[in-house]
């Protein structure tokens, strides 16, 4: 009987219930860490009623770096049509295959989400009497929801959606043996994707944006409070693991120190339980305010906190990337 995982964060624990059954068992941080998680992004379109900051990569990449760095094959579908993306669900889940699908929590029938967020994973197990079992992130476990609600959820719109995303796994050559080859090469390119971000919201360079902002958000965004209040969510509870996902960084770099034989990374997983800690202080301060001088403050406090830890986090990367 395979031992489901409740992980900090869906994309990764989802991949994680993914390969179980295929006798490959490895922990939540490690396909974080294979799968280059860790990021930053601030961004705020005219089209977002808040603006959002993101400490880990695009959605679905995470899941492409991981597969790809344990050598076993991902394959992805999509389809608009709702019937299609069930009938191939359910040929994939007779054979016993365990499913990652991406969706919109929103819509599921034991989901109290009060946000939609397209961009949710989760591993579909098993389907019985017009129910889908899926299994969730820490706090939620291994849940059924119905056939209507999981299509809904699917085919959800909104930033960051997909088209019904289903991945599967195909042939394997993984191999333990390759793994320490395989977290070095991770935290090179991670360090390396940080330090030189594509655009300006991204990786270290995003960190100043993002306090330039924070200061004007009292008086431009229509909800501040409310604002402030996801964002603090987004940040420390939200499916990261803790302080912005800074944690589920760490304890990569602690079993990659391991697994490598290199005391450095471990001395790097110090400096990001730190970092971390510092995440959940802004969190902390985002939280729960509602009077408007008190936002003020916060959004100030935010800001220069911001812009110090961007350049910590620079300073972290850097000393990563230059390892030999």
């Amino acid at each position: 009987m395979v031992n489901w995982l409740s992980g900090e964060h869906c994309e990764s624990s989802a991949l994680v219930n993914m390969l179980r059954p295929r006798g490959i068992d490895i922990s939540e941080p490690l396909v974080f860490g294979l799968g280059r998680g860790l990021s930053f992004l601030y961004w705020h379109s005219k089209q977002m009623p808040a603006p959002f900051l993101g400490g880990r990569v695009k959605p679905d990449h995470l899941i492409r770096n991981a597969t790809r760095a344990l050598a076993v094959e991902l394959r992805e579908s999509e389809t608009t049509s709702q019937a299609k993306a069930e009938r191939e669900l359910l040929a994939a889940l007779e054979t016993g295959e365990v499913v990652g699908l991406k969706l919109d929590r929103f819509h599921l029938d034991y989901a109290e989400d009060s946000y939609h967020f397209a961009a949710h994973y989760l591993a579909c197990i098993g389907y019985a009497s017009d129910t889908y079992s899926v299994v969730e992130t820490r706090g939620l476990g291994v849940r059924t929801t119905s056939r209507e609600s999981l299509a809904r959820a699917r085919a959800a719109k909104g930033p960051m959606s997909s088209r019904s995303l289903a991945f599967r796994l195909g042939d394997s050559d993984f191999d333990p043996a390759d793994l320490p080859a395989a977290c070095r090469e991770a935290v090179a390119a991670t360090a390396h994707d940080f330090l030189n971000p594509p655009i300006t919201n991204m990786g270290h360079k995003g960190f100043q944006k993002a306090a330039q902002a924070v200061r004007g958000w009292c008086d431009t965004l229509d909800d501040p409070a409310a604002a402030f209040t996801f964002l603090s969510h987004s940040i420390e509870d939200g499916g990261t693991g803790g302080g912005f996902f800074r944690t589920l960084w760490a304890d990569f770099l602690d079993e990659a120190a391991e697994l490598a034989v290199e005391p450095a990374y471990a001395a790097a997983a110090d400096t990001y339980r730190g970092l971390s800690a510092r995440w959940t202080r802004i969190a902390h301060l985002l939280r729960d305010e509602s009077d408007p001088a008190a936002l003020r403050k916060a959004a100030d406090a935010v800001a220069a906190t911001l812009t110090d830890l961007g350049q910590a986090e620079r300073d972290a990367m850097t000393k990563l990337a230059d390892m030999p």
